[in-house]
């Protein structure tokens, strides 16, 4: 665009064709001479421009391979994470499990009679039973004997007719 406005103003300022009347030949030369060293820093800056435009094309190019890898690593750790969440999850299931097993093993050692028993203790307990049974009865008979014996004995009794006489 300012490459075409320059050849404007170098067209203009030289003229279509050949030498104006009036214009004395180094007037022309020096017009020329200006013509040219603003085309050559129109090219420079032309020049300048490019670079500067695939400068930034390559920043645009890395910057766009960093944001796809940047993506990737983004895909990479929400995948961890879920696995992480997930087994933050069963974790805290077997926590609550735990927890729950605590509560009914602490029940059981404060209520001795929640726990069952094994067969030997039963088998014991029921030995002491027939024990204390027979125990019992053979108590029960000597107090029976000892009730007999405190009784006072029989005395006769006056018969009815005997005692009027």
């Amino acid at each position: 665009m300012a490459l075409t406005g320059l050849l404007a103003i170098i067209l203009l300022a030289g003229g279509c064709a050949g030498v104006s009347p009036g214009v004395s030949s180094a007037d022309q030369n020096g017009g020329q001479r200006r013509a040219g060293a603003e085309l050559q820093d129109a090219k420079t800056e032309a020049m300048t421009l490019r670079a500067d435009l695939a400068a930034a094309r390559i920043a645009a190019a890395k910057q766009e391979a960093e944001l796809r890898e940047l993506r990737r690593q983004v895909g990479e750790l929400q995948q961890i994470l879920d696995a992480k969440h997930a087994e933050l999850i069963v974790l805290r299931e077997e926590r609550d499990r735990l927890v729950k097993s605590a509560t009914v093993a602490q029940v059981r050692v404060a209520d001795p009679s929640a726990l069952p028993a094994s067969t030997a203790d039963v088998h014991a307990l029921q030995a002491k039973l027939h024990e204390m049974e027979s125990a019992l009865a053979s108590l029960t008979a000597e107090i029976d004997q000892m009730k007999k014996k405190m009784r006072p004995s029989p005395q006769p009794s006056p018969r009815m007719g005997e005692g009027m006489k």
